[in-house]
């Protein structure tokens, strides 16, 4: 973020691509993205030409009609179509702030935590040690190989339906994690 002149802080160009590169681009989708390879870049390049240039422009249109105003979307809603539809266009714009954005974070940090905090542990069963040498290298081939392996098995290779990466990881990760916590408690009753 940019600080500007008056203390307050204002978005930078980079912050606002990279959050609409997040709300297109959600680890959620990728599974099912992934089916069709090199030929998604098309999509997505066709939905910036079509969707995101224009809304842009638009909004940029808007910005620029009502500089001299404070208020944003409600503004440029409100005088356009009444104060119940700006309202009505600021609450869903708060409801994606906080609600969906936090949501596709969390479900790409957890999808991630699963795999991040089962692999050490079996790579310390597989290799019986817990010297750093081995086992942060081991993490890395095995992480992304147990990643690689929920990947196709949620590809579901005999269907054509395809589930999402975070529940075939979710069935691995979490008896490792179970595995681990009642181990640990039964060693400390």
């Amino acid at each position: 973020m940019e600080k500007s002149n008056n203390s307050t802080f204002r978005l930078s160009v980079a912050t606002l691509a990279i959050m609409n590169v997040t709300a297109v681009v959600s680890l959620r989708g990728l599974a099912a993205e992934s089916v069709y390879g090199l030929g998604s870049a098309f999509y997505y390049l066709f939905a910036a030409f079509v969707f995101l240039i224009p809304t842009a422009l638009v909004a940029a249109e808007l910005a620029a009609m009502f500089s001299d105003k404070e208020g944003g979307v409600f503004r440029w809603i409100g005088e356009a179509f009444g104060a119940r539809t700006g309202f009505l266009a600021i609450w869903l714009q708060w409801i994606q702030s906080t609600i969906w954005y936090p949501t596709v974070l969390t479900f790409g940090a957890v999808s991630i935590a699963f795999i991040g905090m089962a692999v050490p542990h079996i790579v310390r069963g597989m290799f019986r040690t817990s010297d750093h040498r081995i086992v942060l290298p081991a993490c890395i081939i095995v992480g992304a190989s147990l990643l690689t392996l929920c990947d196709i098995i949620s590809q579901m290779p005999w269907s054509d339906a395809v589930l999402p990466i975070n529940s075939v990881s979710s069935l691995i990760g979490a008896p490792i994690i179970l595995w681990v916590i009642f181990k640990n408690k039964h060693l400390h009753s």
